[in-house]
């Protein structure tokens, strides 16, 4: 992949050079006195359909505004499990941070996963007079919300969209961004590391006391982490905080950065939820005010809270799995946690802002369930794949006899993108895939001279696991054919099939060639 070799700077916007390639835009001119500003706003994107109106204005005490068709395919785990009620809304958080080099917008969904053809479509929709040079929109990979990737709906051969949703979203996204860039005011910055290690309490096989655990072990891991049979995963709690520049310095927002799934609620819950984040946003609000915003990290392969136990403070027992009351623990200690970190101190009220970006990157979709679900429609089909770079939405069936009645799209890559940015001594990268920790601890290693980093995972996309290409398992592709047609005994690989999650809802094995390669040149440009 090549990457342009040419920049043009500014102190208010980088326009990187180059046509439809790799481009690097970096900010960074660098002046004195006090440049920081930003802005925040918020927008409800709960789910409301005509069937749950009543359930809504029942629930929040506010009239409903109708935004989906009946009924909401909650997503994240099997297909038809529809949305029956509601439990807290879900919301899109916006934080637009401006210094010298240039303006930032990022936005956080309480979804499962937001395409980059939609996150392309919401910076169309943002006026000129925001004047951002880098919008990153993230989903916090919630398992309790609407389908918003098609994967979840009524049965595998069913999409799980509503388009209008998705539509709703992106107008809501924009207006957000709008809002808060148009509306900045003096702020401070400052940054925090801390850690959830003790926060679960290690009676399960699968938890080794670090309030994340690792449900499933890649080959070799045993080899690098054998004291914990090979469960290796990311407790890091990362924190930026952005603060009025006077005295008080009361808190404009407060984002957090964790590598866990928000799945801790299981596949039969049926309300509408942000999981744990939600708890853990409104604990860190009620503490210190201002906005909490929940960042998910290098999650992926598989770090969750599915196997933890943890301590309920009421009853001085290990609270039960799968309930709102285990999310409201497991919020409230992770939220604990952060503000016992944040330092009692002003923060910087000068920002120097750069941003590297690397769009498009293109991954060769190797996953022929993947293609399958795009030639059928359940896969949003507004998401366009590409031949030598460009767009091809041709459908056939490749496979032989008597498989040759299977339809795949025939696009050999899907695009996507990859971003960084440094804020003073913190560095950001910004994924589009659910990121293996091992990744992305190379990621923050090449983040050099950073005292905090970051890791935005599903940031401007959803692609799936990204896992180290070593330990990329094939069998299940291999067997598709035989899988989709029934007869999977019949693969010459049965019954040495692995389809767990991890390998099925996966683009394949060039994910993280490609990924990283564009990745490492744009931290590079960040030193």
């Amino acid at each position: 992949m090549t990457l342009a070799s040419s920049f043009r700077l500014s102190w208010r916007r980088a326009l990187s050079i180059g046509l439809a390639v790799s481009s690097i835009a970096l900010m960074g001119n660098v002046c004195s006195g006090p440049t920081f500003r930003a802005g925040v706003c918020v927008r409800d994107i709960t789910p409301v359909t005509p069937g749950l109106a009543a359930a809504y204005e029942a629930e929040f005490g506010e009239s409903a505004v109708v935004n989906h068709t009946d009924p909401v395919f909650i997503a994240g785990f099997g297909d038809n499990r529809a949305a029956t009620g509601y439990h807290d809304r879900l919301w899109a958080r916006g934080l637009v941070v401006d210094g010298y080099g240039g303006r930032i917008a990022i936005v956080a969904l309480d979804l499962v996963g937001y395409l980059n053809g939609e996150v392309d479509t919401i910076r169309s929709l943002l006026s000129a007079e925001s004047g951002v040079d880098y919008v990153v929109v993230h989903s916090t990979h919630q398992h309790e919300g609407p389908d918003t990737i098609g994967i979840w709906g009524a049965d595998s051969l069913t999409s799980g969209i509503d388009f209008g949703y998705l539509d709703f979203v992106n107008d809501a996204v924009a207006a957000c961004i709008d809002e808060a860039a148009a509306n900045l005011e003096p702020a401070r910055v400052k940054f925090a590391t801390t850690d959830s290690v003790g926060l679960s309490l290690a009676l399960d096989v699968e938890d080794d006391g670090q309030g994340v655990s690792d449900g499933k072990v890649l080959v070799d891991d045993d080899l690098i982490a054998p004291e914990t049979d090979g469960r290796i995963v990311d407790s890091r709690l990362s924190i930026m905080q952005v603060t009025r520049r006077g005295p008080p310095h009361e808190v404009m927002a407060t984002l957090v950065n964790f590598a866990s799934h928000p799945e801790s609620l299981g596949s039969n819950n049926t309300l509408i939820s942000a999981d744990f984040p939600h708890y853990a946003r409104q604990h860190i609000e009620e503490a210190i005010g201002g906005m909490a915003i929940w960042v998910s990290g290098d999650l992926g392969v598989l770090q969750g809270p599915l196997d933890l136990d943890v301590l309920d403070p009421l009853t001085n027992q290990p609270a039960v799995r799968r309930t709102f009351r285990w999310a409201q623990v497991h919020g409230e200690q992770l939220a604990d946690r952060v503000l016992s970190a944040i330092p009692d101190k002003p923060g910087n009220p000068v920002a120097i802002i750069r941003v590297a970006t690397s769009k498009p990157v293109p991954v060769r979709l190797d996953n022929p369930y993947f293609r399958f679900f795009i030639a059928i429609g359940v896969l949003n089909p507004r998401l366009s794949l590409f031949t030598d770079g460009l767009p091809d939405d041709s459908v056939g069936t490749p496979f032989p006899p008597p498989f040759d009645v299977i339809p795949q799209a025939l696009g050999e890559d899907l695009h996507t993108e990859v971003g960084a940015f440094r804020i003073n001594e913190a560095s950001f990268a910004v994924v589009p895939s659910e990121l293996d920790p091992q990744i992305g601890e190379t990621y923050r290693a090449a983040m050099t001279g950073a005292e905090h980093t970051f890791i935005i995972g599903l940031g401007n996309d959803e692609i799936g696991y990204q896992l180290p290409a070593p330990k990329w398992d094939d069998s299940c592709h291999a067997c598709a054919p035989f899988i989709l047609g029934g007869v999977p005994q019949l693969c010459p690989l049965y019954p040495n099939i692995d389809c767990n999650t991890v390998f099925q809802n996966n683009v394949g094995a060039d994910v993280d060639p490609s990924i990283s390669e564009a990745m490492f040149p744009i931290l590079a440009e960040l030193h």
